[in-house]
């Protein structure tokens, strides 16, 4: 069995805790804005887009991991559920249905940590 090529998984490994902290800061500026300090609002909205962005950028990386990285394939489906998750989430916030929205932002954060897991334990085919 051949090895898989170490830079892919380097950069889902940066991707995926990249976007983790985006996601935890999604969470606590969210209670900022929640606790009354409207102006949190906007550093939600924009870090939400900025996630968004950051998926993609996860799926350009897991493509590479899969070929020419000789990595799992499932990545590439995960990174690409988390875009358009990421993607929902941004329509579910701007119409304002907060309790889908909290409860898919939850969602998404679960994914991420486990995502992120993974990216960093993979120790490819030895």
């Amino acid at each position: 069995m051949s090895t898989v090529k170490r830079w892919p998984i380097v950069l889902v490994r940066i991707l995926a805790l990249t976007i983790l902290v985006q996601v935890l800061a999604q969470a606590a500026l969210a209670g900022g804005f929640i606790t009354g300090e409207v102006g949190w609002l906007t550093a939600h909205s924009v870090n939400g887009s900025v996630v968004m962005m950051t998926a993609i950028l996860l799926w350009c990386a897991t493509v590479l991991l899969f070929r020419p990285g000789r990595g799992p394939w499932w990545p590439i489906l995960f990174s690409a559920v988390l875009w358009w998750l990421c993607t929902i989430q941004i329509g579910i916030g701007s119409a304002r249905m907060v309790g889908i929205h909290i409860f898919l932002g939850s969602l998404v954060l679960a994914l991420t940590s486990g995502f992120t897991w993974w990216a960093l334990s993979f120790r490819g085919h030895r």
